[in-house]
C-alpha cells in the first residue's frame, strides 16, 4: 500500500481505493487481481515444477478463482460446496484435490461420481468408507494419505495442524493398518499420493524441514508396495507479515521455503504438489469500512466502524494484528480501539492503535484481508454480509 496525492492505493499498480466508496452502502472487500497474478507467478517460479492447488478456503471469490485458473492453478477444496464453486469457476475435475477431515457419505459419493483428481484421506475410517463406497459405485478412487509427522511449526495453536493432538492427518504408527485397508480395497482404491500439512502462517522452516525428512523414507517404503504412488503433496502454510508490508523479505522467505522443499524432495520419483492460500491472497485484499462514531471515555477513545468480527473474525479468533489505515492521509495521529457494531466485547479490529486522525463518515481500510476474510464472514446479529469488488 502507498499514499499517492494523499489517497491510499493498493497493489503493485497503485490503485486508489477512495473512488470505490462513491456509492458506499456497507463494508466492502476489495481484491486486486493484478496483485494476485504477481503473487501466483512469483510462487510458481520459485517452486518450479510443482503443481499448485490454490486453497479455496482462503478466498472462494469466483473472479479470484477464474484468474487463478487462467494462471495454471488447480484447486484444493474441503467441501462439496467448494467443489461446486471450483467447477462453476472453470476448473475441471482433474484440477481438484479434495481435503478435509469430515467428508460425508454424500460428499464422497459426489466426488466419486465426478471423478475428482485426488482425495486426501484424513483417517482410517475415512479410507474404509471411501473403499466401500467406491466399490459399491464401481469406481476406483485416487487417494493420498495425509500423514501427521507430529512436528511443531510454532504458529498460533488454532492454525497448527501437524501435531498428534490435532484432528488432522494420521499418525505414522497407523501405516500398517492403512496398508491393510488399501490392500483389502485394491479393487476400489488406488494410492497415488502422500499428503502433509503442518499448519498455517509459517515464517520459520526448521519444523517443516524436519517433517519432510520424516516423511521422505515413509514415501519410499510405501512406493515399494504400491507402484501407483507417484505424488508428494507438501501442503501450504507459507506465512505473510501482517504488521508491515515487506514484500522483499517475504520473497526471500519464499526462496528459502522453496530451496528446502526442492533440495529435500527432488530425488523422489514423483510429482510434487502444494496447496498455497494465504501467501497468494492475503496482501491482495482489504476490507473498507466507514467510521460511525468517535466515542471517548475516561479510559480511552473508541473508533466505531460499521464492519465487525462478523466480517473479519481473525483479530477476535487468532489475535491477528492487521494494519488499519485511513483512505485519506492524515498528518495527525490518534490512539484508539477500532471496534465494530457487534454485541460482543471481542468485536474489535485493534486495541490502543495509533491511527491517522479520523472523524465520523471517514473510511478506513483493514489491510491484508484477502485471505480468511469474507470466507469466514457471518450474518451474526443479522448484519448483512459485506460486498466484494475485484479490481
Amino acid at each position: 500500500m502507498e499514499y499517492i496525492n494523499n489517497e491510499l492505493c493498493l497493489g503493485p499498480l497503485k490503485k486508489p481505493l477512495a473512488p470505490l466508496c462513491a456509492n458506499y452502502m456497507r463494508p466492502i472487500y476489495v481484491y486486486d487481481l493484478d496483485f494476485v497474478t504477481q503473487r501466483f507467478q512469483a510462487m510458481a517460479k520459485a517452486l518450479k515444477g510443482v503443481r499448485l492447488f490454490y486453497a479455496m478456503k482462503a478466498n472462494p471469490n469466483a473472479e479470484v478463482l477464474q484468474r487463478l485458473k487462467t494462471l495454471g492453478s488447480g484447486a484444493d477444496v474441503v467441501s462439496l460446496g467448494e467443489i461446486k464453486r471450483a467447477l462453476e469457476s472453470g476448473f475441471s475435475v482433474q484440477d481438484i484435490v479434495y481435503s478435509g477431515v469430515g467428508k460425508t457419505v454424500h460428499e464422497i459419493n459426489e466426488a466419486l461420481r465426478l471423478g475428482i483428481y485426488q482425495i486426501n484421506v484424513e483417517s482410517l475410517p475415512e479410507l474404509e468408507r471411501i473403499g466401500k463406497l467406491a466399490l459399491e459405485a464401481g469406481k476406483k478412487a485416487q487417494v493420498a494419505l495425509r500423514l501427521n509427522p507430529d512436528v511443531d511449526i510454532k504458529t498460533h495453536p488454532y492454525i497448527a495442524t501437524g501435531l498428534k493432538d490435532n484432528k488432522f492427518g494420521m499418525e505414522l504408527s497407523l501405516i500398517p493398518d492403512l496398508k491393510k485397508c488399501l490392500k483389502n480395497y485394491s479393487a476400489s482404491i488406488e494410492l497415488v499420493g502422500i499428503s502433509l500439512h503442518l499448519g498455517s502462517q509459517m515464517l520459520e522452516f526448521t519444523g517443516y524441514q524436519e517433517a519432510l525428512q520424516k516423511l521422505k523414507p515413509v514415501f519410499k517404503d510405501l512406493q515399494k508396495e504400491f507402484a501407483t504412488l507417484k505424488r508428494f503433496d507438501f501442503g501450504g502454510g507459507l506465512g505473510i507479515f501482517y504488521d508491515r508490508l515487506d514484500l522483499e523479505l517475504e520473497e526471500s522467505l519464499l526462496q528459502e521455503y522453496a530451496k528446502i522443499t526442492l533440495d529435500t524432495l527432488s530425488d523422489l520419483d514423483c510429482e510434487l504438489q502444494s496447496e498455497p492460500g494465504r501467501w497468494l491472497l492475503g496482501h491482495c485484499g482489504v476490507l473498507i469500512t466507514q467510521v460511525q462514531y468517535i466515542k471517548k471515555t475516561s479510559a480511552k477513545t473508541f473508533v466505531i466502524v460499521d464492519a465487525g468480527m462478523n466480517h473479519l473474525i481473525r483479530p477476535s479468533l487468532y489475535e491477528a494484528d492487521h494494519m488499519i489505515l485511513p483512505l485519506g492521509k492524515s498528518l495527525e495521529n490518534m490512539k484508539a480501539d477500532i471496534v465494530g457494531p457487534i454485541c460482543e466485547s471481542s468485536d474489535f479490529f485493534a486495541k490502543d492503535r495509533s491511527l491517522g486522525s479520523v472523524k465520523e463518515g471517514d473510511f478506513v481500510a483493514v489491510m491484508d484481508s484477502g485471505a480468511y476474510g469474507y470466507s469466514m464472514a457471518s450474518v451474526y446479529n443479522l448484519q448483512e454480509l459485506p460486498l466484494e469488488i475485484c479490481i
